[in-house]
């Protein structure tokens, strides 16, 4: 299902500058994720912001491409993805995975044992393989839906974006006392 959000939103009574909304938006401290898919036979990964749970019954993600990419195009025509959660140890893989009009073919960064049916990036603290199960258009993006089939999880310490820069977070000392917070969304 293919659905067109800007014709039924209407205009906006204000002008925000896109300039002032990227600049608030650099305060949204973001795990840095990469998306994958295959291209000619090859493993290929974009790292994007916009990228989020949906559900957890059943898993559900979402994440949000410029519609004019291969990325979009990739994910269009073979109709799954995957999404690899980085590590601090990622910062080149996340860096290549976000070169404006740059090839990002990942062999230097894919697991080279494939076990899913994305390619994913080696030492990856995460790794989803999902289906398309719904496009939306809004403005230039495409937002993806997707049905998680398979998860992968490993240790490490996440790769973090702020204020335009990869930074990484103070490690974490797991307390034995501690009692988990629930998401308030969930």
């Amino acid at each position: 299902m293919r659905v067109d959000l800007t014709e039924t939103m209407g205009p906006s009574p204000t002008v925000v500058r896109s300039s002032d909304f990227a600049e608030a938006m650099s305060v949204l401290a973001n795990g840095v994720v990469m998306v994958t898919s295959w291209v000619d036979g090859r493993p290929w990964g974009i790292t994007v912001s916009a990228f989020t749970s949906v559900s957890a019954e059943p898993p559900t993600v979402l994440v949000s491409l410029w519609s004019d990419t291969a990325s979009a195009r990739a994910l269009q025509e073979v109709g799954s993805f995957g999404v690899s959660i980085l590590g601090r140890h990622h910062r080149a893989a996340a860096r290549h995975g976000s070169r404006r009009g740059a090839s990002k073919f990942l062999e230097r960064f894919a697991d080279r044992n494939g076990r899913g049916r994305s390619p994913s990036v080696a030492g990856a603290l995460a790794h989803l393989d999902c289906d398309v199960t719904e496009q939306v258009q809004v403005a230039d993006h495409t937002i993806f839906i997707g049905r998680v089939r398979n998860v992968r999880t490993a240790d490490g310490e996440p790769l973090v974006y702020f204020r335009r820069a990869y930074r990484a977070l103070a490690p974490y000392a797991k307390p034995s006392t501690r009692r988990r917070t629930p998401c308030l969304s969930s």
